[in-house]
């Protein structure tokens, strides 16, 4: 895939995403679906997005690297930075607009819709890896219990989930 072209993902993934992971779906149906990158890429650049600095939604560098290298990490954070570069002015300009009951009910929407695309997308790359184990299910249960009040920090979970990966997963 050209430069140009994986711009062009990374930008669609960007400006149509709510920040965070909500990216993924769009790039895993552009760059898994036709073959240019694997569900371990995906993984992989999803970790080191988590365990790095900064907001969550910037594993698409590291996805961009996995996937061409430094050109590729390179085009993926200008397509990240472009969107919020372009929405900030303009969100100053309509902020009457944007407060309005109609577009929060819009913005709330679009919120459960991306949250029901990370589930999907969830489930299908744990299904391309195989079939979990029942106590990777109940890991993840309890993780969402535990972070559904943000009472505990995710790092926690984050720690909790790894230590009992390593004692359990043999």
């Amino acid at each position: 895939m050209d430069a140009l072209a994986l711009f062009g993902v990374f930008l669609k993934a960007s400006a149509l995403s709510l920040g965070g992971l909500s990216s993924l779906p769009l790039l895993r149906g552009d760059l898994v679906a036709p073959g240019i990158a694997t569900d371990d890429q995906v993984i992989q650049a999803i970790a080191i997005g988590r365990i790095s600095t900064g907001p969550n939604g910037l594993y698409i560098v590291s996805l961009g690297y996995l996937v061409a290298g430094v050109v590729g990490a390179t085009m993926a954070l200008l397509a990240a930075s472009l969107p919020p570069l372009v929405i900030v002015p303009i969100t100053a300009a309509a902020r009457r607009w944007l407060v309005a009951t109609p577009v929060a009910g819009l913005v709330r929407g679009v919120a459960l819709a991306t949250a029901g695309l990370l589930a999907a997308t969830g489930i299908g790359i744990v299904s391309a890896t195989g079939t979990p184990s029942l106590w990777q299910l109940a890991l993840a249960a309890i993780a969402v219990v535990l972070t559904y009040r943000g009472t505990v920090h995710p790092a926690i979970v984050i720690a909790i989930g790894a230590a009992s990966g390593l004692a359990l997963g043999r």
